[in-house]
């Protein structure tokens, strides 16, 4: 799911979250809250607001992406001639993805420091 999409999704997710909280709040099946309609509806809205705020963390946390491992790694090269290039990344845990192009007698080598995960080439080069 791409971030834009995700973050619609938070988004919307914390605005139900409200709602629902806040209904429940108003519903009062205990009779915990006060009689009073203003107060009642005061204690919902806060009780809503709660709720809706751990859903704005525990989303954005998704959406950010926190959960996939890391950063990830592109690196993308063409050479041509004689010439050579050389591309080092480093450090990201999350996917790698390198590609490469080299014309005649020219030289391209990556390489990905640290403990990425290695993705195929959709298109490699002839």
């Amino acid at each position: 799911m791409s971030v834009p999409l995700r973050w619609v999704v938070v988004v919307g997710g914390t605005g139900i979250a409200f709602l629902i909280g806040f209904r429940l709040g108003v519903w009062d099946p205990f009779g915990w809250l006060p009689e009073k309609d203003s107060d009642r509806v005061s204690a919902a809205a806060g009780f809503g607001g709660a709720i809706a705020a751990v859903c704005a963390l525990v989303g954005g946390w998704w959406a950010g992406g926190g959960g996939e491992g890391g950063n990830s790694l592109r690196q993308r090269a063409r050479a041509s001639g004689t010439s050579r290039v050389t591309q080092t990344g480093g450090g990201g845990s999350g996917p790698v993805d390198q590609r490469a192009r080299a014309d005649g007698d020219s030289r391209v080598q990556q390489t990905a420091a640290g403990g990425g995960e290695q993705q195929p080439d959709p298109d490699p080069a002839p």
